[in-house]
C-alpha cells in the first residue's frame, strides 16, 4: 500500500495531483476514487493545517467521498449539483497538471536561459521543408499500403442493455411519504426482498431520514426487520 509522507502542499489539489502521479494514474473518476482513502488519512492526521486552508480540503474531500460512494455502489445516481461538483473537481485538476507541466518547462528554459531566441529572431526565419533525399513515388506508395493494411477493421458493438438507476433522492421521498401516511413501518415493508440493489439505497436513505431526525428506528434483534417511526408532528 502506498504511503505519502506527511509534509506541507500548496492546496488540495496540489496533494491530489500527487497522490495520482505517484500511482502513475490519468485524471479519471477510477483513479480519483483509488486515492481518496490517502486523501482523507493524510486530512485526519495533519495537524499544521491553518483553518483558512481547511476549508478548502474540506470541500475536495468532500467530492471526493461522492466519487468513492460512486464507485462502490455503481447503480447510485447523484442529483445534477453533485455531478457538477465531481466533474470540476476533475476539471481543476486536469488544469492544475498543467499548471505543474508548465512551471516545470519555465523552470528549464531559466536554466538554459543562453539557448534562447528573440521574438523577432524567429519571426524573420523562413519555414524550409526538405523532402528526405531516398524519397520516390514509389516508396510513398508502399508506405501508404502498409498503413491501410495496419488499420483493423471495425467491430461489431454487443448491443448494450439499459438497466434502470435507482435514484436515491426519489427512494428517500418514497419511504418518507410512506413512513408519513401510515406513521409507522417496517423495513422490509418499503424494499423489495429480491433487489439488492434496492435494498441498500433504501438503506441509505433511512439512515439520512435519522440523520434529519425525522424518523427513529428499533431493531430488538440483529439482522431482523427495523422497525420505522415518524417523529415530526404536523401543525
Amino acid at each position: 500500500m502506498y504511503h505519502i509522507k506527511l509534509e506541507k502542499f500548496e492546496g488540495p489539489l496540489d496533494l491530489l495531483h500527487q497522490l495520482i502521479e505517484s500511482k502513475k494514474l490519468e485524471i479519471t473518476e477510477i483513479s480519483l476514487a483509488e486515492v481518496s482513502d490517502q486523501f482523507l488519512g493524510y486530512l485526519k492526521n495533519s495537524k499544521r493545517l491553518a483553518l483558512e486552508d481547511l476549508a478548502d480540503f474540506l470541500n475536495v474531500a468532500g467530492r471526493l467521498c461522492l466519487i468513492k460512494s460512486r464507485a462502490l455502489l455503481p447503480f447510485l445516481q447523484l442529483t445534477e449539483a453533485e455531478e457538477k461538483d465531481v466533474q470540476n473537481l476533475k476539471e481543476q485538476l486536469v488544469e492544475y497538471q498543467k499548471y505543474k507541466e508548465l512551471a516545470g518547462l519555465l523552470g528549464r528554459l531559466d536554466r538554459k536561459a543562453d539557448r534562447i531566441y528573440a521574438r523577432a529572431y524567429l519571426a524573420a526565419l523562413e519555414p524550409i521543408f526538405y523532402f528526405p533525399k531516398k524519397l520516390t513515388g514509389e516508396s510513398l506508395a508502399g508506405s501508404l499500403e502498409n498503413l491501410i493494411h495496419t488499420l483493423t477493421l471495425p467491430q461489431r458493438i454487443p448491443q448494450a442493455h439499459m438497466v434502470s438507476k435507482i435514484s436515491l433522492a426519489q427512494k428517500l421521498e418514497e419511504i418518507q411519504n410512506k413512513i408519513k401516511e401510515k406513521t409507522e413501518l417496517n423495513f422490509f415493508q418499503i424494499t423489495d426482498p429480491k433487489n439488492s440493489e434496492e435494498k441498500m439505497v433504501a438503506f441509505m436513505a433511512v439512515l439520512e431520514l435519522l440523520k434529519r431526525s425525522q424518523i427513529s428506528a428499533e431493531q430488538k434483534i440483529n439482522f431482523e426487520d427495523i422497525k420505522l417511526k415518524w417523529l415530526i408532528q404536523e401543525c
